[in-house]
């Protein structure tokens, strides 16, 4: 494994892209889901040609399989948060459910701090306090189960899971990014399945083909490149780090979100927001200083 003090710059660059990448994932979700198929199925499908594209690469390219347990693992928590979180994107605001996603970076904070042996400094207490405000107020300022809806319930369970997983997948034996990244979809894609089975949705259907074949070729073409770069990138750069790094998904999300489908962006949603990138931004500055320094050194 490539370690971040190495060349700590191009694991960030390349998680910015990617997170501007996430960002926008909204959009092909909700393009399958106009076209018939449901949030479990857009997802399944996109996940299978996900599945397909990587494993025909690795067959092809005869890549090295190299998978430890705490990365599979780490992969199976990580296809969890992404296939909940795509699910989210479809049962709640996009702005709401991006917003709730983004508690990872609090949850990867104290997940370094109680297993992972990092020091607890006072811009962690600042940027802990930061999230969960945010969060507070993505909410409306309200926090009884009232108020949480089937969708954020699943954006809060996928920013959990990231943060797990992320935090094994960077802890565990150096891995194949490529097996790291199909475990990830295959995983995603099952749970995608149980999801749609348990809610009693029907598989797709020879009627839904134009979908079907489209949500292959998203999953291919888009979420792929974007999956492979997070996992790559996962094995590079500490859990808190990289979650933190992914906020810039709230500004590309949130954006898009307002503009896009005139979703309701009041001044709660607007101070969360800040406060959350806030966050983000302390917490990167914080953590890349020391790898800056010893570069130069």
């Amino acid at each position: 494994m490539m370690a971040a003090t190495d060349r700590p710059m191009a694991p960030v660059l390349l998680t910015f892209c990617s997170a501007i990448l996430w960002g926008l994932w909204w959009i092909p979700i909700r393009w399958i889901e106009s076209m018939g198929l449901s949030g479990a199925q857009a997802g399944m499908v996109c996940n299978l040609g996900a599945a397909l594209a990587i494993g025909g690469y690795m067959l092809v390219a005869r890549v090295r399989l190299r998978l430890s347990a705490r990365a599979l693992m780490g992969a199976v928590l990580v296809g969890l948060a992404f296939a909940c979180y795509s699910l989210s994107l479809t049962m709640s605001d996009v702005v709401r459910a991006i917003l709730l996603f983004y508690l990872a970076p609090a949850w990867s904070k104290i997940i370094e701090w109680a297993f992972l042996g990092q020091r607890w400094r006072g811009t962690s207490t600042v940027t802990l306090i930061l999230s969960l405000a945010g969060a507070y107020l993505v909410l409306g300022g309200e926090v009884s189960l009232a108020a949480i809806t089937m969708g954020d319930a699943l954006a809060l369970i996928s920013g959990v899971a990231w943060a797990v997983g992320a935090a094994l997948v960077f802890s565990g034996p150096p891995s194949t990014t490529s097996a790291l990244t199909l475990a990830t979809v295959v995983c995603a894609m099952l749970l995608s399945l149980a999801f749609a089975w348990g809610t009693g949705e029907a598989l797709p259907t020879m009627v839904s083909i134009p979908a079907f074949g489209t949500s292959l070729a998203v999953g291919a073409i888009y979420l792929l490149p974007v999956l492979g770069i997070t996992m790559w990138s996962a094995q590079r750069l500490p859990p808190g780090l990289l979650s933190f790094l992914f906020t810039l998904e709230i500004v590309a999300g949130v954006a898009s979100g307002a503009l896009l489908l005139d979703e309701p962006f009041g001044l709660y949603r607007l101070s969360g927001g800040l406060l959350i990138i806030a966050a983000a931004l302390i917490e990167a500055v914080t953590a890349l200083r020391p790898a800056t320094a010893g570069a130069k050194s």
